[in-house]
Formats: structure tokens, sequence, C-alpha cells
């Protein structure tokens, strides 16, 4: 029994994120969740309480996998280098899970204060960790800030626009994002100099 709870708590997670990304929640039923899981409806109940619980519990889902992809050890010997395996593991890795990035993002785009922080939670710890490598304390400078949340949204925009057309090769979008964000840096360091990059590190 204990080792078929956890399956049948994926199912459902996985089943919901599939039908969150396909219609907008309101359309969406508990109902419709389970039996596209294949489980007993009322192992909703037990394992998230409602509807709303469940789709709170996808979205951290996506969100702590996601994170999990993107807080490994990059490969490389420079800092372009280890930029560009990043970006490629992270959106090889949304390649392979695309209903649940998918259903991230559109919650990202709604009005519940509680999916919204954990996506905002999730796209500030990777642009935190780029000023890390770059020298930058915490609190970042508010243009250095304003920078790096324009640069995760450019990000999250074009990974979004690549899975609905498929007709971008992900090493276009990665060596497309990598020239972006560096452009982006080296624009705000001219603006504001004492910005407190490495600018060795961002040559």
């Amino acid at each position: 029994m204990t080792t078929e709870t956890p399956d049948r708590r994926t199912r459902l997670l996985q089943a919901a994120a599939e039908l969150f990304t396909e219609h907008p929640y309101d359309t969406v039923t508990t109902t419709q969740i389970a039996r596209r899981a294949g489980v007993a409806y009322g192992l909703i109940a037990h394992h998230f309480g409602n509807k709303r619980g469940l789709y709170l519990a996808t979205v951290q889902a996506a969100a702590d996998h996601l994170r999990s992809v993107r807080d490994a050890p990059p490969e490389g010997g420079t800092p372009l280098e280890m930029l560009h395996n990043a970006l490629d593991r992270h959106i090889a890795y949304i390649d392979d899970n695309a209903a649940g990035f998918l259903a991230l993002m559109h919650g990202s785009n709604g009005a519940d204060p509680e999916v919204r922080a954990i996506i905002d939670e999730l796209r500030w710890e990777g642009a935190r960790r780029i000023l890390d490598a770059l020298g930058v304390t915490d609190p970042a400078p508010p243009l250095l800030r304003t920078t790096m949340h324009g640069w995760v949204g450019f990000l999250d925009e074009t990974i979004i626009d690549r899975l609905r057309h498929g007709d971008v090769p992900r090493s276009h979008l990665v060596a497309l994002a990598a020239a972006t964000l560096v452009t982006a840096l080296r624009t705000a360091t001219a603006l504001e100099p004492d910005s407190g990059i490495d600018t060795e590190v961002l040559a």
C-alpha cells in the first residue's frame, strides 16, 4: 500500500498538469483529472483536499522539478560555456516536460497570489544564481534587478513560443538567450558602472 500511494499521487499531478495546460482552470473538473489519472476520485481529496489544492501542488511540483535541473552544477571551462550548458540543460528538460512547464507558465498569468509567489520565487532564484556568479551582492542594485527580471521573462516567452511552434533548434535558442543576457548586462553596467558586476567575468 505504501508503494502505490506515491504513484497514484504522481499520476494525479501529471494528469492535472496536462488538463490545466489544455483547458482553463475553471473548466477542468476533479472528475476529469481522476479519470485521466486512472485513479479513484476520492484520492484527490485524500492527497490535496480539493481542486485548488491539487492545482497548487501541480504548480509547486513543476517548479521543484525545474529547480532541481537548474541548480545542478553546469559544465564548462569558461563562464560563457557554463551559461550555455545551463541554458541547454534547462531547455532540454522543458522539452521533455512541456505539459508541466506550460501549466506553470499558465499559472503565472493568473491572479492567484499563491501561484504567482511560487513562480516569482523560482524565477528570481535563477536570476540570483547568475548575479552571484558575477559577484553581485544581495540585494541587487535596482537596474540589475530590473534587467534580470526582464531577461527571465524573455527566456520564458521564447521557450513557450518554441514549444508551440516547434521550428527553432534548441541550440539557436540557447545562443539567443545567452547573447541577450550578456548584451543586457553590459548595457546595465555601462549605465551604472558601480553596479557590482565583475567586469572581467562579464567580458
